[in-house]
Order: structure tokens, then C-alpha cells, then sequence
């Protein structure tokens, strides 16, 4: 049986990782689960969902504080996050009946990525792994890859070539024919940018992907690419004034919709639209964001959240499982 390692312990909420970690074992009965941490909390959640029969829990009280140094995790050998990543680093139990396809935590960001390339490690070829989270799009089926959102700050023209490749290759794995790759920059126009945008525009022009040229922030979310290529800083920024602008929107919906008797019938006609955007483009939908590069797929989840946003996280890690999303990138960056 494949199964996925949970970190309970990382995140702002318990109650929450527990609550997602139930619905997506409700929604995958062919995946099982070991869950890290103490199981005095934990086996009343199993229970309550009915899911103790494919679950191990693995007893762990120690985690790993944002505010320590990432780099401690690979000697902390008994905090929740080195346990996980050295679990799936094995990748099967002693028995070897059970394949370890993937490690979630919504952990300590720093300690979760510097535990994954010093104890996971790179594939081969790779020089940057990356995070990559999945966007929405006009079409709500459909999904727009930006890489990276924040574990590289600093970047070479090289990295962000890697980059691409891997978003075209994990695009590919989940039915994108043949993924349109697209340059965050300042204009649409060839020679825009600065060093690091110019230079990357001429690899990615050179190589064989599908790329279809720069691409300015306002295009972000039009669905007219499907992987969007930039370094960790302007990613970042890029993807949490997403967030802002969405959680604005909301607030001003929630305001018109509220701000008189007449508003407020109109409301109930159409609350349960509402509430479908609200989800299809709510941070939730995104979950957790896949550390893409590592010679095992690790999904950082938001530290704040909610059951469905961890549900969705560890979605995106069984995914990665399935589609064997490891060997797809060791075939892509052993031809080149």
C-alpha cells in the first residue's frame, strides 16, 4: 500500500491538520496514513472518522519553532519534521509492503525545505529545488503552476530554466498536454527586464519547452499560461498580493451584499454561488505547495491552515505519488 507521512504537529491548528488528514483518508481508501505526533490527540480523530485501519501513528511530542535556524532539523533527530523526511527518505517500512510516497507539514517553512535537500536530496540535475503552488484560473478545472514562491531568493538564469522544466513536467503529470511556460516580468516585449529576466528569456527561448514569452502580473490569473516562471522574491510577492487582492474582494462582496434590505434578498439568491467562488479562488483551494526537485515530493502547507487547505495539501502529495512525479523529473533532467 502506498502512504503519505503527516506532520501533526506543525501549524497554528491541530484540530484543523487532524480534521483534513480524516477527509482526504475518507476520500483516498486506498492510501494509507502515518501521522507524527501525539497519539493521546490523535486516535480520537481516527476513531471519530473511521479511518484507524489504514493509520499509524509514530509518537512524537517535539517540533521545530519558526523562529529556530532550518538548518537544525537535521540533527534534531527527534522532532517531527526529521522523522518524516528520514521515513519517506527510506521509503518503505521494514516489511516493504508499504511505499512511503510523500511527507505533508505545515511546520516550520525553513526547517521543512532545509531538512528536504539535506536529508532527501536533489535530483540529479536539478540545482534549485522550488515551490510551486497551483492557482486558479477562468476555467475552474484548470490550474496556472507559479514557481518559485520563496525558497530561492536569489537567482541565476540557469535556476529559473530549471524551474520551468520541472513546472512543465508536473503539469504534463497531471494532463496538461503540452504546458505553456511564461516569464514574470516589467512588459510583454523580448527585451524587457532586467539582467536576470533578459538572460533567462534567452534560454527559455533556446530550449524545447513551450514557451510563449514574458508575462506581466495582470496576467497571472487569465489562464492563458500554465506555468509561470520567476525567482522566490517577486514569486512571493506576487502570490500574497494575489491573496490580499482576493481576501478585498471578498470584503467588499460581503459589504454590497449586506448593505441594505433589497442587498440582502439578493444575498440569498445568490449565496451558494458566492460561496463557490469564494472556495474556487480562496487560498484554501490552493492548500500547500509542492518543494518540486527533491528526489521525494514534500508539500509545505500553510502554517494557518484550515481543514480544507490541509485536506488540499495532502492531496497535491498523494498526487505526486501516483503520477510518480520523481522518476518523470529524473527522465526529464537525465536527457539533457
Amino acid at each position: 500500500m502506498k502512504k503519505i507521512i503527516i506532520d501533526t504537529l506543525g501549524g497554528d491548528s491541530f484540530d484543523n491538520i487532524m480534521q483534513g488528514t480524516v477527509m482526504a483518508a475518507q476520500v483516498n481508501p486506498d492510501i494509507g496514513f502515518i501521522l507524527i505526533g501525539e497519539r493521546g490527540r490523535i486516535w480520537p480523530h481516527l476513531m471519530a472518522g473511521a479511518i484507524t485501519s489504514r493509520c499509524e501513528i509514530i509518537e512524537c511530542v517535539e517540533s521545530i519553532s519558526n523562529d529556530e535556524p532550518p538548518t537544525v532539523v537535521k540533527n534534531r533527530s527527534n522532532s517531527s519534521i526529521h522523522i518524516g523526511l528520514k521515513m519517506l527518505k527510506e521509503g518503505c517500512d521494514h516489511t516493504k509492503e508499504h511505499e512511503y510516497i510523500a511527507f505533508i507539514s505545515a511546520g516550520s517553512t525553513g526547517a521543512v525545505l532545509a531538512g528536504a535537500v539535506l536529508m532527501i536530496g536533489r535530483i540529479p540535475g536539478v540545482l534549485r529545488p522550488a515551490l510551486c503552488p497551483l492557482l486558479p484560473s477562468p476555467d475552474p478545472k484548470k490550474r496556472t503552476m507559479i514557481i518559485d514562491v520563496g525558497a530561492n531568493m536569489d537567482c541565476k538564469p540557469e535556476y529559473l530554466l530549471g524551474f520551468a522544466k520541472m513546472g512543465s513536467v508536473y503539469m504534463k503529470s497531471i494532463g496538461v498536454k503540452n504546458p505553456r511556460i511564461g516569464l514574470v516580468n516589467v512588459g510583454t516585449e523580448d527585451k524587457k527586464g532586467n539582467e536576470l529576466t533578459t538572460a533567462t528569456f534567452a534560454l527559455l527561448k533556446e530550449s524545447d519547452l513551450n514557451f510563449v514569452g514574458n508575462m506581466e502580473a495582470n496576467d497571472a490569473f487569465t489562464g492563458k499560461f500554465d506555468v509561470i516562471v520567476c525567482d522566490g522574491f517577486v514569486g512571493n510577492i506576487l502570490l500574497k498580493g494575489a491573496e490580499g487582492a482576493f481576501k478585498l474582494l471578498g470584503t467588499k462582496l460581503r459589504e454590497t451584499l449586506t448593505s441594505s434590505f433589497k442587498a440582502k434578498i439578493g444575498a440569498v439568491l445568490v449565496k451558494k454561488k458566492f460561496e463557490n467562488m469564494r472556495k474556487e479562488l480562496g487560498a484554501d483551494t490552493v492548500g500547500g505547495s509542492i518543494f518540486i526537485g527533491t528526489k521525494k515530493p514534500v508539500v509545505k502547507a500553510h502554517g494557518s491552515s484550515s481543514p480544507f487547505a490541509f485536506y488540499n495539501a495532502i492531496l497535491t502529495g498523494i498526487n505526486a505519488g501516483r503520477s510518480d512525479l520523481t522518476k518523470l523529473l529524473e527522465k526529464e533532467f537525465a536527457e539533457k
